[in-house]
């Protein structure tokens, strides 16, 4: 959320909106997500 800039909704929306686009669920989404903000600190 900070690094966009964004809301809990519209996080949430971007999440939701990548995971259909790469056929994934949600929380592979997430964990992705998680695992790249841990990488770059």
């Amino acid at each position: 959320m900070k690094m966009k800039d964004c809301n809990e909704e519209e996080a949430y929306t971007l999440m939701r909106r990548q995971a259909m686009s790469r056929q994934q669920k949600l929380i592979q989404v997430a964990e992705q997500i998680i695992a790249m903000s841990e990488l770059l600190g």
